[in-house]
């Protein structure tokens, strides 16, 4: 939902503002029904959606509107547990063995290793784009897992920013049981395209 970014919003030349909204959304969609998940964790950028729902303007909060409830329609039919951005809050979080997974809040190059300490607990996420592992400096051992992105590496938004030279296409994968779980990360070609 790059056109919704308030610097798109404020700047009428942003390149973002150009962005199909329809077709941003539908390709999330069809990723989530190919993908199937069990929960899907909201991220900052639909927060900017529910803020915007309740915008002054009747366009821009019907239009956010919609979009949040067809996000909600598409979770619903999979059978999928809608999990909110929440920043580091357990409400924002989904534990699978002693592992929490959730969107992800920290924005630094050492978002990993601060995810793991500030909630205590080995983590994965996905908020800063990167693929990265790192340990937390606790007294119990924890990790970090940034598990990359899927996007277009090459949005306009960013190009300004020496960060999004770190920005990678990836996943993880794993296994877990009631009390532990495996994460394994996975970092693609820059020329590979995540088919999405």
């Amino acid at each position: 939902m790059a056109a919704l970014r308030a610097g798109a919003r404020r700047d009428a030349d942003d390149p973002d503002r150009a962005e199909s909204m329809a077709d941003d959304l539908l390709a999330g969609l069809s990723f989530l029904r190919e993908l199937e998940p069990t929960h899907i964790h909201l991220g900052n950028h639909e927060d900017r959606l529910c803020s915007l729902a309740h915008s002054g303007n009747a366009v821009v909060s019907y239009a956010a509107g919609q979009v949040l409830g067809r996000i909600d329609d598409a979770a619903k039919a999979m059978r999928a547990k809608v999990v909110p951005y929440d920043g580091l809050r357990p409400s924002a979080c989904t534990q699978l063995g002693d592992t929490l997974f959730l969107h992800g809040t920290l924005f630094n190059v050492s978002a990993a290793r601060d995810h793991s300490e500030a909630l205590g607990m080995s983590c994965v996420f996905g908020h800063t784009h990167r693929v990265a592992q790192e340990a937390g400096r606790c007294q119990r051992p924890v990790v970090g897992y940034n598990i990359g992105c899927g996007i277009d590496l090459n949005v306009g938004y960013a190009k300004g920013r020496r960060q999004t030279l770190g920005w990678a296409h990836g996943f993880g994968f794993g296994e877990y049981c009631d009390n532990a779980c495996t994460v394994n990360l996975v970092t693609l070609s820059p020329h590979y395209r995540l088919p999405l």
